[in-house]
């Protein structure tokens, strides 16, 4: 489908989309003890992937986005590709005045001409709105054409604390490690990889630690993004979980590098997410380790540059936060929870027969519930007001699959099927369903299991219809969230 090709889309109500142009990888994300700041691969001049800068946006909620200028112009010589960023509170780096703490933007200094990849830096002192480049950049130079996607961090030990920084050898499938003192001055302290899924270009890892559900323990956590070779095919994300001991990342399980796309070798990795569209997510700095945090880029590299635009393209998932949970065989497991939801309980109806319609007609929560022994599948189809199926879910006691049309979307590798397994032992089935115009995101296994899909062009479903066979003991729910609430879970 041309660049040139516009058509009329409806904007997501939960999610942030730009006003215009092009948007992909978050960037930057922090929060600064009063708004969530959000920094976006951007292109100031066209719905295409090009002149990449650094977008930004501020909320109190993680749902209601306001747009702000340009934080990080490109160059002549180099583009603003990925990164992040860091309060510098004990000034570390030397660019506060005293006053107020630096606000360090991390970032590949990506040549316009491809010849290499370089990490930058940028400081702010006005709490992020406006960054000046430093003037002795690049910071860390390999003369790599594949060395980008800084992700910076502040590690605290009893010896002392430093910073941290994880970024990738993209095409050697390496996430490489480095430790500053004023993030300026960077020393190598190890790699980590090829491991697990390795068939496509490893990008925007993270590192960081969660806590594990009913306990005292933290964990650490390290997420890399792929392309391909995603589990759906095309862009992904498997995590690691292990110890760092501030010099080297060792994981739990030693998984050996997998070559192909066969899903079931691919299942070997962890992934973040079993859905089409979510990419390149990582935390914000500045919450505590109970609150992390994570946006995800809503979209896949296999269509991304060719879905249809309305002067607009791109928009990022909502806003998860993370922790582990520790299943019977001593594997930990990341848990997601979608967080700008209103908090409120949602009366749950039980289902009568082997087919209900379920009204939507706008942004909405469903939740369904499959109690005992589920023996036969049940089905949950969404519609438009034509009565045309948008998507429709799948599940059994043991997968839940999501299966989406083409829809309006002239696209080879866009109409598929994607595959979630649950975790075994389930017993009741609980999914929850995020509707918005234009996507789907689904958990289920109490957040275990995450998949999350584009519906691009489409507004979101005016009814859905839930089949089951007679006897199934089920229950659906549904909140509507057509207008934003005030009293949400952020």
């Amino acid at each position: 489908m041309p660049e040139t090709q516009q058509v009329a889309l409806k904007r997501p109500q939960l999610h942030f989309t730009a006003k215009k142009n092009w948007i992909n990888d978050p960037n930057g994300l922090f929060f600064d003890g009063n708004q969530y700041h959000l920094y976006f691969q951007h292109n100031p001049n066209g719905v295409g992937h090009g002149f990449m800068s650094w977008g930004h946006a501020v909320s109190t909620d993680l749902v209601n986005w306001e747009e702000l200028p340009i934080a990080i112009l490109h160059g002549d010589v180099a583009d603003i590709f990925s990164g992040s960023i860091v309060v510098d509170h004990e000034n570390t780096s030397g660019f506060g005045d005293g006053t107020i703490p630096p606000v360090i933007a991390i970032y590949t200094a990506a040549a316009k001409d491809e010849s290499n990849q370089s990490q930058a830096i940028a400081y702010s002192l006005d709490g992020g709105a406006t960054f000046t480049k430093y003037a002795n950049n690049p910071v860390i130079d390999r003369g790599s054409k594949d060395f980008r996607d800084p992700k910076v961090s502040r590690y605290e030990s009893a010896a002392g604390s430093y910073w941290v920084m994880v970024a990738v050898e993209a095409i050697e499938r390496r996430v490489v490690i480095y430790r500053s003192e004023n993030l300026i001055d960077w020393t190598e302290l190890s790699s980590f990889g090829p491991k697990a899924a390795v068939t496509g270009i490893w990008e925007c890892p993270d590192l960081f630690q969660l806590p594990v559900s009913g306990t005292d323990e933290l964990k650490w956590v390290l997420i890399v993004s792929l392309n391909p070779g995603g589990i759906a095919g095309g862009s992904g994300t498997q995590y690691f979980v292990g110890e760092f001991d501030g010099t080297t990342f060792t994981p739990d399980q030693d998984v050996a590098a997998v070559e192909g796309l066969d899903f079931e070798a691919l299942s070997v990795a962890n992934w973040l997410d079993y859905g089409r569209d979510f990419y390149a997510g990582v935390t914000f700095h500045g919450l505590p380790v109970e609150q992390q945090t994570l946006i995800s880029w809503m979209s896949n590299w296999d269509y991304a540059r060719d879905l249809p635009h309305d002067g607009w393209r791109g928009s990022m998932s909502t806003a998860r936060t993370l922790d582990l949970v520790k299943d019977a065989e001593g594997k930990f497991e990341i848990r997601q929870q979608i967080l700008g939801l209103p908090v409120t309980d949602v009366v749950s109806q039980p289902v009568t027969g082997a087919e209900t319609r379920v009204e939507l007609g706008s942004p909405a929560l469903l939740e369904l519930h499959l109690a005992g022994n589920v023996s036969e599948s049940a089905k949950l189809s969404f519609h438009r007001t034509d009565d045309s199926m948008i998507s429709e879910i799948t599940v059994d006691s043991a997968l839940l699959t999501h299966e989406r049309t083409s829809g309006k979307v002239d696209h080879e590798l866009y109409a598929s099927t994607q595959r979630m397994p649950l975790p075994a032992g389930s017993g009741e089935i609980a999914v929850q369903v995020l509707l918005d115009h234009g996507s789907i995101e689904i958990l289920a296994a109490d957040g275990l299991r995450s998949l999350t899909d584009q519906l691009t062009g489409e507004a979101a479903p005016a009814y859905a219809v839930l089949r089951s066979a007679d006897g199934t003991n089920a229950t659906v729910a549904v909140l509507p969230l057509g207008e934003n609430e005030a009293g949400i879970n952020a």
